[in-house]
């Protein structure tokens, strides 16, 4: 399935694609490449300056609005994890216990979460290894876990 971005954004670890629906981040990914877009109004161009901050170290809390969405539990597992600090790291059992629940769903959580970088599921990691990232794991060590390991470090 296609999917049409309002907003993208070459980091220099990968390309992100955002959807804004009302003034909120919809969703933000990281995609296949695709040509950056020019910023359309003034919330894209906040938006682009805040993540062009983060990658230049000069950023660590994001300040834009967004939608979070999915079930009740992946809401409040996504909650629990959006206030894990930048530069720190919880493991899913941590977070399964504030959320009293178990490691493996909220594993299930973060990889679907909508708002990559903004909820900060790259910041869960196993107990043992660096976990998951978007549907990848250590066994897989894929892009998508070369995104984690390069934002944890960029947050290091």
């Amino acid at each position: 399935m296609l999917k049409i971005y309002d907003m993208v954004f070459l980091s220099p670890i990968g390309t992100i694609g955002i959807s804004i629906i009302n003034d909120k981040v919809h969703e933000l990914k990281f995609i296949n490449n695709l040509k950056e877009s020019k910023s359309k109004d003034s919330f894209h161009k906040d938006l682009s300056r805040q993540l062009d901050l983060y990658f230049k170290k000069k950023l660590n809390v994001f300040d834009v609005p967004y939608d979070l969405r999915g079930t009740q539990y992946q809401i409040n597992v996504l909650k629990k994890v959006a206030k894990i600090k930048y530069g720190s790291t919880q493991s899913y059992s941590d977070i399964a216990i504030k959320a009293d629940s178990h490691a493996r769903p909220v594993g299930n959580a973060c990889r679907n979460n909508p708002i990559q970088l903004l909820i900060p599921c790259h910041r869960v990691v196993g107990k043992n290894n660096i976990g998951g990232f978007s549907g990848e794991n250590v066994k897989k060590n894929g892009n998508m876990m070369f995104i984690k390991k390069s934002l944890l470090e960029i947050e290091g």
